[in-house]
């Protein structure tokens, strides 16, 4: 299928409700147009796109609120989210950072090279911080310029965090030799990412949490290191966060997570964004009567070098996997959705989600399934 043929077909197709109406009458087991959707952080692919770069999307609200309007306007992707990144809570506490033009930016210098210096970080303060202050204000910025889009926030998982202060390797190291400082580390960084969503939700009201967790995937961590050193300040991290915010976080792990599928079923999320390494149906089969699930289109080698045909098929294949999921599923990309994704394939995805989830109801298949 080319594009012309694709714009074609998604002309025939109409959606009747949006995308808070479908997600809410699904949670509540209705029948809804098509299987809620959504494309894993495009915001950067969508800026290269429009011809910004990444400095230009980060720094400037003019930019970034017209990303964020193409980003509902074409992609169907309502709303907004600003908070801390990977390496944002790092940066603010005293890590360098190096931001290329365009890509992602990078942690070229750790703050805390040696524990002799944990004491001298201290938890930031998003009112008053070189890194944080500017990035709430970013917010109030694009609040105001898009008052009717709804606003929520991220953080990091505590492992995750803490990478972004100390590098991976020493961390690893620590947990042998220095697990009681690991440990006083993984606290910093839990009390710095709950500090700031006290404050984004000081001035917006409570809202929904999006945590990222890349470093306690089962390709770095052991099951041992995980029962260990992540999962007890993740759990402290939701249920902070439910505390600030009445409402359970939702939760993204990047690689390999079936050894630690259960915890994190019951941790507390309300929703499991599984990479694509990892299987849909097994993840149903094993923890999809706890938690939603979201995925797992592949981002590499679909979303980013496919063809529109091969994104369509990876959508189906996921439907047919976890369409049917007890407790609810969401079309989505496997992990971020990669700089350079074509709009094409972005718009493959809807296209999919619409015709594949049409008539989408909790614990059943949809029947553009059934149809097709």
């Amino acid at each position: 299928m080319d594009y012309q043929e694709l714009k074609k077909l998604m002309n025939e197709q109409k959606e009747e409700m949006t995308p808070s109406e479908r997600m809410a009458a699904y949670m509540k087991g209705e029948e809804v147009d098509c299987i809620p959707y959504g494309i894993l952080a495009p915001d950067m692919a969508i800026a290269d796109l429009m011809g910004y770069s990444t400095k230009q999307m980060s720094e400037d609200p003019e930019v970034m609120a017209k990303v964020i309007r193409e980003k509902d306007v074409t992609y169907n992707n309502f709303g907004f989210g600003v908070g801390p990144d990977l390496r944002t809570i790092g940066v603010a506490l005293g890590s360098k950072l190096f931001t290329p033009e365009y890509g992602v930016p990078r942690i070229e210098e750790h703050v805390l090279m040696d524990y002799a210096d944990i004491d001298k970080l201290k938890v930031v303060d998003p009112y008053d911080n070189p890194v944080l202050t500017p990035m709430l204000d970013m917010a109030k910025e694009l609040k105001k310029r898009l008052p009717e889009y709804p606003i929520s926030t991220g953080v990091t998982g505590p492992v995750s965090c803490a990478a972004a202060i100390r590098p991976v390797d020493l961390m690893l190291r620590d947990t042998r030799k220095n697990p009681e400082m690991l440990k006083k580390l993984l606290k910093l960084s839990n009390e710095c990412s709950l500090k700031w969503v006290e404050a984004f939700c000081k001035e917006f009201g409570p809202c929904s949490v999006f945590i990222s967790d890349p470093v306690t995937c089962s390709d770095i961590l052991s099951k041992k290191q995980f029962d260990e050193f992540s999962y007890p300040y993740l759990k402290e991290l939701i249920d902070g966060l439910y505390e600030i915010t009445g409402q359970p976080p939702m939760i993204h792990i990047c690689g390999k997570t079936k050894p630690i599928w259960n915890d994190i079923a019951n941790s507390g999320v309300c929703a499991f964004s599984i990479d694509n390494c990892e299987d849909l149906a097994e993840a149903k089969e094993a923890i999809g009567d706890k938690v939603m699930l979201m995925g797992n289109v592949p981002p590499v080698d679909v979303m980013l070098n496919g063809t529109i045909d091969e994104v369509i098929a990876s959508c189906k294949e996921c439907i047919e996997k976890a369409g049917d999921s007890p407790k609810g599923f969401q079309l989505n990309v496997g992990c971020q959705t990669p700089f350079g994704t074509s709009k094409e394939n972005m718009e493959a995805l809807i296209y999919a989600a619409r015709k594949y989830g049409r008539g989408a109801k909790i614990g059943c298949l949809p029947k553009g399934l059934q149809e097709d």
